[in-house]
């Protein structure tokens, strides 16, 4: 049972051996900024093939780490990589498996101490069009470089419109699952969509 109001005790391995790291989950709105903050910058190598790069993530993982950290006597040091690595563990949501059920998603995600399960409506073209359109902000860069800003409340209006129940948590979803089920869906969608679409 995933409930984000509960202290999380991490154990980070390091060469110096393991640190124990005590934080409690991130509001929503923390996500939020920490997306806005992780700037992904996409470089076209040509040819078809680009590279992405997340640069100075590793600051605002440590900055985020700063708010969550729960006081501890002794507390052991922790570097910005650390938290970035701290911070992924946190944020880990992994889909397993998307089953339609009827005129719905059955979303199946793997995410820190357990599996959990949302129950989403299928997405109208508008809701992704809308969605889609406020997600990612796309800034073109000079040297062939576009600059993505993820924004998650997108997300979270579009799972709230979808959502028919969730499964696996003791409170509230956390954003950082709302968006990951909601693309989920969407790609689900995408998927069948082109399946019905083939002429083959």
């Amino acid at each position: 049972m995933f409930d984000a109001k509960q202290p999380i005790n991490i154990h980070l391995r390091t060469p110096d051996g393991v640190k124990p790291v005590r934080v409690r989950f991130p509001t929503d709105e923390e996500w939020i900024d920490r997306q806005k903050k992780r700037k992904v910058i996409v470089k076209q190598l040509g040819r078809g093939v680009s590279e992405t790069t997340i640069p100075d993530s590793a600051e605002a993982d440590a900055a985020l780490l700063a708010r969550i950290r729960l006081p501890e006597e002794n507390a052991p040091e922790v570097d910005a990589f650390e938290a970035s690595r701290i911070i992924e563990q946190l944020s880990q949501a992994d889909v397993d498996d998307v089953v339609q059920e009827g005129d719905s998603f059955r979303v199946m995600l793997r995410v820190l101490g357990g599996s959990v399960a949302h129950i989403l409506k299928m997405p109208s073209a508008k809701d992704v069009f809308e969605y889609r359109r406020s997600f990612a902000r796309v800034l073109d860069l000079p040297y062939n470089r576009q600059e993505l800003i993820i924004n998650l409340a997108p997300a979270a209006t579009l799972f709230k419109k979808l959502l028919e129940s969730s499964e696996g948590y003791a409170g509230d979803v956390p954003i950082i699952h709302q968006a990951v089920a909601v693309k989920a869906a969407i790609d689900a969608l995408d998927g069948a969509f082109q399946e019905t679409g083939d002429p083959n």
